[in-house]
This record gives structure tokens, sequence and C-alpha cells, in this order.
């Protein structure tokens, strides 16, 4: 496990603290090569505990927004940059009244631009209803912030141009620390394997946006096609035990270094869907990585940029349609072998730089 950087003696370090919700493994990809490099002290807020929380030099785990402000205010004398993960966004705000010299970095997992077309949103509009695309609390703390944290390169250029930023930004994505690497595997199961979100209810205003990840028609093909479709969504409530019992594998939770052993025993990563999403356009996801921290060839199914990337790097494919992944299905023999030789070059800690050069530029 990580040493404790605060028992460390030697020149000052970085302080930073980190604020987040609910302390998405994002962040924790980018911290704690920042920790191991012994030359950052960082502090994590999060309304939620999780995995790697007793790596932080502090971990303040707050429960309502007097709490957190409480926390700010008490890191707020001694802290160089904060540093804050959305969703949501609105931390930056809460920062800068409290002390509004401070530098405020705001990582941007995600944005609902994304999610939904103009051209969608504008049919909804003309039907009476309202959809939510363009958000007031993104587009405030979007520009509040002194510096911005994009995850891939089209999301970027989506979120700049319709909020009009011009703040210092960075592309990082989601790469996994080289300790979380997979080398010892377990048993083969082969399939496809799913690792993240699983929305069932797409109907309302707010959940229509997460249509991207509705899996439901996929695993029916899937089904009917005789490809095994493992999911490691982290749910087993009953609505979605209904749906996709008896048209998926169901595996349980997993915290992230044994979710990496877990899906290491399939053929392909999915990301992506069956039918072409805005989303799938721009996104830039954690599980593109995981897969390759696993091990896994990864398959971008009706996903643009992940499509691009993969074929690049030679580390998978991009497909429309899952009658075209099972007629290219042995490719991946060969693709994780390329994988497996080049993936070093794809961990967080060969890509962290353009983060330390962010923090420089905002001093």
């Amino acid at each position: 496990s990580l040493v404790f950087a605060g028992f460390k003696s030697g020149p000052k370090k970085l302080k930073i603290v980190a604020v987040s919700n609910h302390s998405c493994v994002r962040v924790h990809k980018q911290a704690l090569p920042l920790l191991e490099s012994g030359e950052y002290e960082i502090h994590l807020l999060a309304a939620k505990h999780s995995s790697f929380a007793e790596c932080y030099y502090t971990f303040g785990h707050w429960l309502e927004v007097g709490q957190l402000n409480n926390f700010i205010k008490l890191h707020a004398s001694t802290t160089d940059i904060f540093w804050v993960h959305n969703e949501p966004s609105w931390f930056v705000t809460l920062i800068k009244e409290i002390c509004p010299d401070k530098p405020v970095i705001l990582d941007v997992h995600d944005s609902f631009l994304a999610r939904t077309t103009k051209e969608e949103a504008d049919i909804k509009l003309s039907n009476g209803e309202n959809p939510v695309r363009v958000s007031a609390e993104e587009r405030n703390n979007f520009q509040l912030a002194d510096g911005l944290v994009f995850p891939g390169v089209s999301f970027a250029d989506l979120v700049k141009k319709e909020f009009k930023l011009s703040q210092p930004s960075i592309v990082l994505r989601s790469h996994v620390p080289q300790r979380l690497y997979r080398y010892n595997m377990q048993e083969w199961l082969g399939g496809l394997v799913y690792e993240g979100k699983v929305q069932t209810n797409t109907e309302g205003r707010v959940s229509h946006a997460f249509k991207y990840c509705d899996y439901k028609e996929l695993a029916k093909e899937c089904f009917s096609q005789g490809v095994d479709f493992h999911i490691y969504g982290a749910r087993d409530d009953k609505e979605f035990m209904d749906i996709y019992k008896d048209i998926a594998i169901i595996h349980p939770p997993y915290v992230l270094d044994v979710l990496l052993r877990q899906i290491s025993r399939h053929d392909w990563g999915l990301v992506g869907n069956l039918h072409p999403h805005s989303e799938w356009d721009y996104a830039m996801p954690n599980k593109l990585f995981e897969y390759v921290a696993a091990g896994v060839p990864v398959v971008a199914l009706n996903a643009k940029e992940c499509g691009e990337y993969v074929v690049e790097k030679g580390i998978g494919i991009s497909v429309n349609s899952l009658q075209e992944l099972t007629e290219r299905w042995k490719e991946h023999t060969e693709i994780r072998k390329n994988l497996l030789k080049t993936r070093r070059g794809l961990n967080m800690e060969e890509n962290i730089g353009s983060l330390k050069s962010l923090y420089e530029q905002l001093l």
C-alpha cells in the first residue's frame, strides 16, 4: 500500500485540496501518482467514503454543504490550489466565496452538453418539454474556474466552445496508475465485458440524458447471437435484475484493484452501445483505460473518439454493429499481444506531466 506521505521529511510540498462529491475513481487515478512522486501534499474532501481514501494526507467526509464550507475554511490559509472534480460543479463557487484569490482547477469529468445534441434539445423544446442540456450550474462554475482539465479532446472542444471558455486547460485521459496494472490473472471466461453505469429508466427529463448507458437492446442482441455479455455494473436491485438476469451475466460490484483482476478474464472490453449517441461521440471514459490495465482488448461500438484512439494505439477495434464484432472476434488474440507490449506508455505516470505543468502555471 501507499506509504503515507505525511510522515516523509524533505522540502515543502505543494498543497492540493481535492473536492468531490462521490469521489470518482478518476480523482484517485491522478492523485496516487502525484502523492507517490513525493512532490505534493494532497488532501481529499468528499461526500462518499471510497477506496484509496487512506492514501491522502487527510480525508474529510462531508455530509452537507455546511460541513464542506467548514472544511474549506480549515484548509484555505495553507492550500496552494483547490482541485474540484465534477459532477456536480458548484464546489467552485463555494471555494471562491470563501477564498476568492486561491486558484481553483476544475476537472470536468462530465457535462450534460455531451448527453443531448442541440438538435435533440430543440425538438424537445418545440414539443413543450424542458430538456437538460445547457446547465447554468455548469456554465457558471466552468467559467469561474482558473484552470480546466478534460478527459478527452472532442469533449474539451465541445464544452469550451459552448461556454466560451478561455482560461488555461489541458486534456488528461483517465489512465490507470502503473501500480494497479494486472499481471496475474484468473480463469478465462471469454465473452464481451462492460463495466460501469447501467441506466434502466430513460423516460424522465433528466434520466433521458443517460440513454447512452441503457444496455437492454445490446444484451438482447448478444443473447440472440450467442455472445456472452458480462456486466460489472454495481447494481443488483430488482428493476435491474428483472431486465438483465436472463439475457446477460451479472457480476457483483468490486473495488478498482479487484475489478481489474475480474475483468482480465474476458476477450473484449466494451465502450459504446448498439446505437449511436452523442455521449459516445465525445466520451473518453474510465473503463477504456481500465480494460487496458487489465490486458483486455477494447471494442469501440459506435464510439467515435474512443474508436479512433484504440485503433491508433493498436489496442482495439472500432465497429458499428454487434455483427461486425462477431465477424472480427478472433482479432482479440493479436491485439492483446500488442496491448500488453505497449500499454506501459498509457499509464498515468507517463501522462501526468501536463497536470503538473497546469499547477505551476496557476501559481
